[in-house]
């Protein structure tokens, strides 16, 4: 999983959906402390970092990627206040898929006495992405409590 980090201004932030305690940006335009910018599409974010994520909030804003989702996992404000979030339910439904597709594969075994290529495949993608989504949640946990030193005491 890919990990990094912003330093900056959040400028504009146009949200999409809310379910389930994640909501989902179409954009996020960040201005970096250097002056530059950069833009973040369709990202998913856990409630209590989207929360942080009003135009005019500045800080650390820390970015993951994992599988085939990326978004912002959390945030250190100047003032020391720390929020993380990694938004888990992407691994949740590849366990209910592994699981359903067990399930299916097992009957289809019992039924007609031959295992599905279809089904095979499903429950191999669903086993992959879920410890793909794991070790990004791991590494984007590592990365937030290995970078302490920002904001608070520390300074900017």
């Amino acid at each position: 999983m890919a990990t990094s980090i912003v330093d900056g201004t959040v400028e504009e932030a146009i949200t999409g959906r809310s379910r389930g305690g994640v909501t989902l940006f179409k954009s996020i335009r960040f201005k970096l402390d250097d002056g530059s910018s950069r833009t973040i599409i369709k990202s998913a974010v856990k409630q209590n970092v989207a929360e942080e994520i009003t135009p005019g909030a500045k800080g650390r804003f820390y970015l993951y990627n994992a599988f085939d989702l990326k978004g912002v996992h959390g945030v250190r404000t100047p003032d020391g206040r720390a929020i993380y979030g990694f938004p888990g339910n992407n691994r949740k439904l590849f366990l209910i898929l592994g699981v359903i597709n067990v399930l299916w594969v097992g009957f289809k075994v019992a039924v007609d006495g031959e295992v599905p290529l279809l089904g095979a495949a499903v429950f191999i993608l669903a086993v992959v992405g879920w410890i793909l989504m794991g070790k990004g949640e791991r590494d984007a946990q590592q990365q937030f409590e290995g970078d302490a030193g920002y904001g608070g005491a520390g300074g900017v």
